[in-house]
Formats: C-alpha cells, structure tokens, sequence
C-alpha cells in the first residue's frame, strides 16, 4: 500500500510542491540572515580576528613555534563565526626563522598572568581559567555572573 501511494503521481507532485516550498523558505531565511548583518559591525569583526591573527602570529613566532594561522575564516549568522585555520610552516620558511620548538615542547610551559578567552578582550586570571576547566572536567554548570 505505501509502495503504491509513494508511486502515485498525485503523492510525488505534492512532495515536490512541499521540497520547493521548503527550499523557499531556506534561501529566505539565509537572505534574512545576512541582510541583518550591520556592515560596521562585521568590518570590526574582521579587524579585531585579523589583529588576533597577528598577534597570534607574533607570539608563535616568539615561541619559535612551527605553526601559523593561515586563514581566517568568518561565517554569516548571528552572532557571525570566526575559524581560524593553522599551517605548518614550509622546510624554505624554517629555514628563514631559524630554531624551532616542537609543540610537545610549547604545550610544557605553563602560562602566566590573564587570558584573553574571546574576540572583545574579555580576560580571565589563572585561577578562574582552573575554576572554569575544573567545572567543564566535573560537567558542572559554571555560574557565569561569577565570572
């Protein structure tokens, strides 16, 4: 019986009406998403991942560590995403840079100080960055208004 009704030219007409409706509705609510992106909001987006790139960089390059971000990669929704995208520096590049240290190496130190957790600046010191991963290690909810 539903081999017969899935074969009926009458059941694949209306499921085809229903994919275009519902296709429709996709691309205007994708049209929806970016024309509610403020231009000057996304131009701050860019040039705050773009100096954290930087940055990023420069402090990996003080590290003399091997690796870079390469790409950075920012998608349209609300809020807007940032990716960022690492690479390994070529045998030519290291060359140029002189001695590298391995991650294994990196990863050992311990840093110090605050943190810089998100694109706005927001910090966190040592010991709330430790209460934070304590509570994602224990799958406890962290109170934000703590923070």
């Amino acid at each position: 019986m539903a081999t017969r009704t899935a074969q009926d030219p009458a059941t694949q007409e209306k499921l085809g009406q229903q994919a275009r409706a519902a296709m429709g509705a996709a691309r205007r609510g994708v049209s929806t998403v970016v024309e509610r992106i403020d231009p000057g909001v996304l131009a701050d987006l860019i040039v705050k991942a773009t100096a954290l790139q930087e940055m990023t960089n420069t402090s990996l390059r003080e590290k003399k560590s091997p690796y870079r971000i390469s790409e950075v990669g920012i998608t349209a929704s609300i809020p807007p995403g940032v990716t960022f995208s690492i690479s390994r520096l070529d045998s030519h590049e290291e060359t140029i840079t002189g001695t590298i240290v391995s991650s294994e190496a990196l990863a050992e130190e311990q840093p110090t100080g605050e943190s810089v957790i998100s694109l706005d600046g927001t910090t966190l010191t040592d010991e709330q960055i430790a209460e934070v991963r304590n509570a994602l290690a224990n799958e406890v909810p962290e109170d934000i208004n703590r923070l």
